[in-house]
């Protein structure tokens, strides 16, 4: 399975790789804000279900692997949101990390396998026999995924999907890819959203700092200086200078001393663009010499012996602008895709810091064109949703917008449409909840919500608006459920006083 020489991480990968697990990073880098925090030695994918498993390697010699070690890979799945790990050592590992694996499976859900040198060595003995579908049993059965699964034609198209490995492109330099096609971070409910199509776009820039010193002389005032440091930034495709407002500009200024040399990346599901640089550099830093130049022209007034005004200008020549560079540095653009139902919504931003967004069509709230920003998108119609105009159901919590959502009349609780609740009323049609559906009309015994519904003042029962009899009393409106509880009312109210009348009057 393994040649000589052959670090012990690839062969982790190959015996993995021979059980028909894809291999998508070998090692995968773990960022956080634009910097390294850990890795993961191998990022494997079982197809079938599209599962993620991370695995630590230790290929230590006289020196046992313990809780130190386990305990930073948890730490690294936990961050990547991973629930199947591996922890492989060349050696002997701690008799404490079997309790170890246990306790974060039951407290975290998280499996780890763990491989020492034995274990190890009887899977390359299935490996050179050519046991791959034991070897694959053996992975599955111990992360708890599903074992000898038969797959079908949608598993195979879930796993083209995600794990399609391309071709490789190679950059001179190229700003870190910290952020992949991801779903925004900022959708709460983002477990399902995945893009239908991403193109990482690479494209080249010419990064050209400079400096110029300028100095007038005149009788009067003397010496007069000025100096201009900058940088300017060129498309490296058009040879056009960037307006410091572009985005790539503000982009560039930021990180491109961040740019890292000979760097490649591999297609993995998603498409590489690559645009070659054309332009002629010499030809550009001429342009750039001669516009800086222009730019910093100085003038002076001063008055002669002869009090006459007088204007001195300091043209400075384009061999006078010092050149620092130029840096050819390619930027990672993502233009990502997401096709829901019958929407579509892009996004394009950069691959090294995804807040510097330059378009982002799920970023506001669709709902009643609200421009407030979204953090959940409707599972029913697809919108964007801010958090005043998402509604996510009491049984189930998937989130809906408050356009799709069935909310109960009364209490205003929120239902999906798996769980809508049956029960609506009998006049407005409008749903009622379990716990609001106990109210029924005293005469035709018809669901009343409480916007068509009033007590009798006689008997205190319910009755519907279709049914109710309503008389005012000294201009105050009082509603009666049936002609004998208003005769009843009636026959106390002409038999009392003033005083009684009164209080036959406000009662409620």
């Amino acid at each position: 399975m393994s040649k000589p020489g052959e670090s012990f991480e690839t062969q982790i990968a190959l015996m993995l790789h021979s059980a028909d697990f894809v291999i998508k990073e070998q090692p995968h880098r773990i960022m956080h804000k634009g910097k390294q925090i850990g890795d993961l030695d191998v990022l494997a994918q079982e197809p079938s279900s599209g599962e993620i498993i991370g695995v630590s390697c230790k290929d230590w010699h006289g020196q046992t692997p313990g809780s130190e070690q386990f305990s930073h890979l948890v730490e690294m799945l936990e961050f990547e949101n991973l629930k199947y790990g591996i922890f492989a050592s060349s050696g002997d590992i701690a008799n404490t990390l079997p309790l170890r694996a246990e306790h974060v499976r039951n407290t975290k859900g998280i499996n780890i396998v763990l491989l020492d040198h034995d274990e190890i060595t009887r899977l390359k003995k299935l490996t050179y026999s050519k046991q791959a579908t034991d070897i694959e049993d053996y992975f599955k059965t111990r992360l708890g995924l599903s074992a000898n699964k038969r797959r079908t034609v949608a598993d195979e198209i879930r796993a083209q999907k995600s794990v399609t490995i391309g071709r490789t492109v190679g950059c001179e330099r190229l700003l870190p890819i910290n952020f992949w096609n991801e779903s925004p971070r900022y959708i709460m409910n983002n477990h399902d959203l995945v893009p239908s199509d991403s193109t990482l776009k690479l494209e080249p820039y010419l990064v050209i700092n400079y400096r110029l010193h300028v100095q007038a002389l005149h009788p009067g005032t003397g010496k007069i200086n000025s100096n201009d440091v900058g940088s300017v930034i060129v498309d490296a495709t058009q040879g056009a200078i960037l307006s410091e407002n572009d985005p790539v500009f503000k982009h560039l200024i930021k990180y491109y001393t961040n740019a890292e040399t000979h760097v490649s990346v591999q297609e993995k599901g998603f498409t590489i663009k690559k645009t070659e640089s054309f332009v002629n550099q010499r030809e550009v830093i001429r342009i750039v010499r001669e516009q800086i130049a222009a730019q910093n022209e100085v003038r002076t007034h001063y008055t002669t012996a002869k009090n006459e005004q007088r204007q001195k200008i300091v043209r400075p020549r384009a061999d006078d602008v010092r050149i620092i560079g130029p840096y050819l540095i390619y930027v990672p653009v993502w233009d990502v895709k997401f096709n829901l139902g019958d929407k579509t919504y892009r996004r394009i931003y950069f691959g090294y810091d995804d807040d510097d967004v330059i378009l982002d069509e799920m970023s506001k709230c669709q709902i009643k064109s609200c421009e407030n920003d979204t953090n959940s998108i409707c599972l029913a119609c697809h919108s964007t949703t801010c958090d005043n105009h998402n509604r996510p159901c009491l049984m189930c919590s998937n989130i809906l917008c408050e356009m799709c959502a069935h909310v109960c009349v009364d209490c205003r609780k929120n239902f999906c449409n798996e769980h809508r609740p049956q029960t609506v009323c009998g006049i407005c049609r409008s749903t009622l909840c379990q716990n609001c559906r106990s109210v029924l009309c005293i005469e035709c015994k018809t669901m009343i919500c409480s916007n068509h519904r009033e007590k009798c003042i006689q008997c205190n029962d319910y009755v519907c608006i279709s049914h109710i009899i309503s008389k005012k009393y000294a201009l105050v409106a009082k509603n009666f459920c049936s002609q004998l509880c208003f005769n009843r009312f009636n026959e106390t109210y002409r038999s009392s006083g003033v005083f009684g009348k009164f209080k036959k009057i406000l009662k409620k």
